[in-house]
């Protein structure tokens, strides 16, 4: 699976795979030292390529990232996760950090719609486990 990436910032790396239409976003080391702004430049970038190019699924790539905070995670849900509902996005897959204290699905989390998504979201602890599910 070659890698194109389409945009990039100091924050992040976004990527799309034409062969299985994905598109994902790959979070870098920096992020840790990114204001909340420079995030939420990353993320709306990510979200305008997502409603360009119509991919059937989104992968985060947060191994490298920072942690969010709650205010991050509502404005997430009321600026971005819209703009993947008009994307016509069907799975979401985040591929969580070491030390990630959520469930995954790979310890039994089902993956589900969250916020106000129209599609459903599964968290992994690896992007094999990610790619099997998004490939189902």
């Amino acid at each position: 699976m070659a890698d194109n990436v389409v945009a990039s910032d100091q924050c992040g790396q976004i990527i799309f795979y034409p062969e299985w239409n994905t598109l994902e976003l790959r979070w870098l080391p920096s992020t840790r030292q990114a204001t909340d702004g420079d995030v939420r430049d990353t993320m709306q970038r990510f979200c305008a390529e997502a409603e360009t190019r119509k991919p059937s699924s989104l992968i985060v790539d947060t191994t490298q990232f920072y942690q969010w905070d709650d205010a991050m995670i509502e404005w997430t849900f009321e600026t971005v996760m819209p703009g993947f509902n008009r994307a016509g996005v069907q799975k979401f897959a985040f591929i969580a950090g070491p030390g990630y204290p959520g469930a995954t699905v790979e310890n039994g989390l089902q993956p589900a719609p969250e916020g106000p998504a129209s599609f459903p979201t599964g968290w992994f602890s690896t992007r094999n486990g990610a790619y099997k599910w998004l490939a189902d």
